[in-house]
């Protein structure tokens, strides 16, 4: 057989006996969607919201509120916001939706840092 005279279903079949694979990458489960998370993005800074979806580095928030400078209640990092919520000194924005990318992490949030969050006042620069 000559590698040059290959037919396209034949180089396919080759790739299949090597782990090759011509369909997309099963979908990970992470078991957020719906929930209340908050998601660091690469250039967008950090969001808080519902998770609607997520494909790779991108996702939908839903009643999404940038932190535009935050700190934990309790705690230290991002983490710490997302058990303990929000301090007094942190800014946030109104809600909206919005679709980021480049995302790095999605953390869910406690039930308490749910409620920090959405009732933190809106900074107005």
């Amino acid at each position: 057989m000559n590698i040059d005279d290959l037919t396209i279903k034949q180089a396919r079949e080759l790739a299949a006996l090597f782990g090759g694979s011509q369909s997309a990458p099963p979908a990970i489960s992470n078991g957020m969607t719906g929930k209340y998370v908050i998601v660091r993005c690469r250039d967008a800074g950090v969001h808080a919201g519902v998770l609607e979806s997520y494909n790779g580095r991108e996702c939908v928030l839903n009643e999404s509120r940038r932190l535009w400078y935050w700190k934990a209640a309790n705690g230290a990092f991002l983490s710490g916001v997302a058990v303990h919520g929000l301090s007094k000194e942190s800014k946030v924005g109104d809600p909206i939706r919005v679709h980021l990318t480049e995302n790095c992490e999605i953390i869910k949030c406690s039930d308490v840092a749910e409620k920090s969050i959405r009732g933190a006042k809106r900074y107005e620069p």
